[in-house]
């Protein structure tokens, strides 16, 4: 069953009523695009498998947030559009579904087109939660096939921060800052933050929700636990994968 306790554990908080109807949730597709999808009853997608089931007895969430930059990578955006900007700069591609409920999630799927070594970037979307994942080898998984080449994805591709693979660890700690946990050849980051709700999610919310008053929407979403975490693996002290999520709950 595939473990997505990691972003219970980065929230610290109950299950979500913006994961019912959220101003984060997917929005219809931009007239005159329409979004592909392929459902697949299939958990073969090794590399978002989240953390180890035991993680959360040993790591201590930070209270602060992950540098802004590094939830960016090509100019995309950790964000309810990021579907449609990565088919608007890497080209359009399949969107595969996996999972129900809270383990649901779509994914659009990326691969580079230069010889040698694939190098796959996967941008994700869950119920309240959105991510990417970038790596290097590994075994295919059912759904590869759907993942559309692209000669903007290399290794040399990075986070606006300037996270990229081939890193030392040294090299992400300067970007990143102290992880919440080193284990071997693994970074762990596991933050979390309490921000105010932005003006534009509140009118959104008062549309969802016209039976509620000013004062019931203030006080039920004025202000919202921001989840993130950074999943970094290296071999030979150089990354080979990277995992970005951040998640937002009430």
């Amino acid at each position: 069953m595939r473990n997505r306790s990691l972003l219970l554990l980065t929230c610290l908080i109950a299950p979500s009523i913006f994961g019912q109807q959220s101003p984060r949730a997917k929005p219809a597709a931009p007239t005159g695009q329409k979004e592909v999808h392929e459902y697949l009853h299939d958990q073969s997608d090794w590399w978002a498998s989240d953390w180890p089931d035991n993680l959360e007895d040993t790591i201590k969430t930070q209270e602060r947030e992950l540098p802004a930059s590094s939830l960016q990578i090509l100019g995309i955006d950790l964000a309810e559009d990021m579907f449609f900007r990565a088919a608007a700069r890497l080209g359009k591609v399949t969107i595969v579904d996996r999972g129900d409920g809270s383990a649901g999630r779509a994914q659009a799927c990326y691969v580079s087109a230069q010889e040698g070594e694939k190098v796959h970037l996967v941008f994700e979307q869950g119920e309240v939660d959105y991510g990417f994942y970038l790596f290097t080898g590994g075994a295919d998984w059912y759904g590869s096939h759907r993942c559309a080449t692209s000669k903007l994805v290399s290794p040399n591709v990075s986070t606006r921060s300037g996270l990229h693979l081939g890193q030392s660890p040294s090299e992400v700690v300067a970007i990143l800052g102290k992880p919440s946990l080193r284990r071997g050849d693994e970074l762990f980051y596991s933050l979390h933050a309490t921000k105010k709700s932005s003006a534009e999610d509140m009118k959104k919310i008062k549309q969802w929700h016209p039976e509620m008053t000013g004062q019931d929407i203030q006080e039920s979403y004025g202000v919202y636990d921001l989840g993130e975490s950074l999943h970094a693996k290296f071999v030979d002290s150089k990354m080979t994968y990277l995992s970005v999520l951040t998640t937002e709950t009430n």
